[in-house]
């Protein structure tokens, strides 16, 4: 197991899943958006760590999802880009990949529960 690069793709992961996370003003929108991105964890896991079912999958819960709220497929759209900007950089794949994927959101939902430091005067 390559658990430096693993950690590393998920750091890389956590980073562009708060980015896109910060469009959203409300912390429940924001906690929405990593609970699908970890939704789409489990299907690459049932599809057996499948690139192609994966990308297939996240195009059409961007492009046609079932019928669902407008903010679903929203997130969507990022989840899709930030895999298709990430998948290459990572440098895993398969099993590793999708732990890297999962301790990223990890990573990003405990990141957003975080207080907001006070400042002193």
């Amino acid at each position: 197991m390559q658990w430096d690069k693993i950690m590393k793709a998920a750091e890389l992961l956590s980073e562009e899943m708060l980015k896109a996370a910060e469009e959203y003003k409300k912390e429940e929108r924001k906690k929405s958006f990593l609970g699908e991105a970890e939704k789409s964890l489990q299907y690459y896991i049932f599809k057996e760590y499948d690139e192609t079912a994966m990308n297939r999958y996240l195009k059409e819960m961007a492009n046609n999802p079932p019928p669902r709220s407008k903010q679903t497929q929203g997130y969507y759209k990022k989840i899709r880009h930030i895999w298709q900007q990430w998948s290459p950089k990572c440098g895993l794949t398969g099993i590793d990949k999708a732990r890297a994927w999962g301790w990223g959101v990890r990573m990003a939902m405990s990141r957003l529960r975080l207080p907001q430091p006070q400042q002193h005067l």
